[in-house]
This record gives structure tokens, C-alpha cells and sequence, in this order.
């Protein structure tokens, strides 16, 4: 007896945080993309997609929902100027994912499952220690995932007896 639902797994995080990267790297193709820590020294138009944390919770007794957090960072350059690229940038990015029509995003694992966006917020401008301009939006995504379950295998024959 064997499991053919689609399960969790330890890549899960890795796999979601690609296809963020897939979406902003297709979305802005000038832009470095970072995933999760922010360089020491960043070049100007770089989006550092990371990790914030996530929570599980029961939704039947057959599957799940993971809600996830995702900070986006944009750093631009340090000019006056920068702190409208950085708003700019942000805000395109808030559009790309909570403007989406369909609010999802594709989970770049071989499935057809993919994050449904549920919110993004945006921080005020700041200045990194190098004066260059930085953002920070906060995404939020869910994944509903099926339980593990025993299946069974089928009867391929049947019989009846009558006297």
C-alpha cells in the first residue's frame, strides 16, 4: 500500500523561495536577486528574497494549510532620487504578486501545486550603512497540502455464486 497524494517535504521551503526568485527574476531582468541574507555590500537594483517564518494549520482531516512570510528587500542606489526607485520597485512588486489576477504563484517542483498570495505590506524607505536606499516588503503566501494516507489496493476482480 503506497501513497500517491503529493506530501511534504523538506525541500518545501527551498522549492517555494525558488519560485518567488523565478517570478521577481522574470519580473524585474535588470535586477541581481539574492536569496535570503542580505549582501554586505550590495550593488544597486538588487531584491534579496528571504525567509521570515510560517505557521501550519489543520484545515480538514485530510489536508492542511502552511502560511508563509517572505520579506522582499530592495536596495537601490544612494542618490535623493533612489528613495522614489525603492517605492517604485516595491510597488511594482506588490502588484506583481497581490495585482496578479489569479493570486497565485508556481511552485517550481515538477507538480502543478503552487502559493496562493494572501498579503503584502510595505515598510518606509531606510538607509542601509552605506547611504544606499533600501524597502522591505513582507509577503504572505499559502500552501495547501494533502495529509499522508494509506491507500489500498484495488479489488481487480469481483465473484458471484448462485445456486
Amino acid at each position: 500500500m503506497t501513497n500517491h497524494l503529493p506530501t511534504a517535504t523538506e525541500d518545501d521551503i527551498l522549492n517555494e523561495m525558488e519560485a518567488l526568485v523565478t517570478l521577481f527574476s522574470d519580473a524585474f531582468p535588470d535586477a541581481t536577486i539574492v536569496r535570503q541574507n542580505i549582501p554586505k555590500e550590495p550593488s544597486p537594483d538588487t531584491f534579496v528574497i528571504a525567509f521570515q517564518g510560517d505557521g501550519t494549520e489543520n484545515e480538514t482531516a485530510l489536508t492542511y494549510v502552511e502560511t508563509r512570510e517572505w520579506q522582499v528587500i530592495y536596495v537601490s542606489g544612494t542618490a535623493e532620487s533612489d528613495s522614489s526607485s525603492v517605492m517604485r520597485a516595491l510597488n511594482k512588486a506588490k502588484k506583481l504578486t497581490i495585482g496578479n489576477p489569479r493570486m497565485v504563484i508556481p511552485i517550481n517542483d515538477g507538480s502543478l501545486r503552487y502559493m496562493r498570495v494572501s498579503n503584502f505590506g510595505i515598510s518606509q524607505v531606510a538607509e542601509l550603512e552605506d547611504e544606499q536606499k533600501s524597502g522591505l516588503g513582507v509577503l504572505q503566501t499559502t500552501v495547501r497540502k494533502a495529509r499522508d494516507q494509506q491507500v489500498y489496493d484495488k479489488i481487480m476482480n469481483t465473484g458471484v455464486r448462485s445456486t
